[in-house]
């Protein structure tokens, strides 16, 4: 496993993507899907130089990275639920 590979993944990430405002294309009506496919069609050629940088260990780890970020969404649906019951 390549070292700080994935590091190089999640800076290049975060500062596009802060570059990108998805914040301002969803007070726009954007979905976010729209939103993840507009920002992976205007930097697909990044996508691919950074992804033959990868070997399976890297991919292994941003795998496991994913399961916790979807683990993570998940309890946040289940909050905002609670705030829209306690509404009620």
């Amino acid at each position: 496993m390549r070292e700080n590979i994935t590091e190089l993944w999640f800076s290049w990430f975060y500062k596009n993507w802060e570059r990108y405002t998805p914040g301002n294309l969803i007070e726009r009506g954007l979905s976010p899907s729209q939103i993840a496919e507009r920002f992976v069609n205007e930097n697909h050629k990044e996508f691919l130089e950074i992804a033959k940088e990868f070997d399976e260990d890297n991919y292994q780890a941003l795998n496991e990275f994913m399961k916790l970020s979807e683990s993570e969404l998940h309890i946040l649906k289940y909050f905002l639920k609670l705030i829209l019951l306690k509404k009620s």
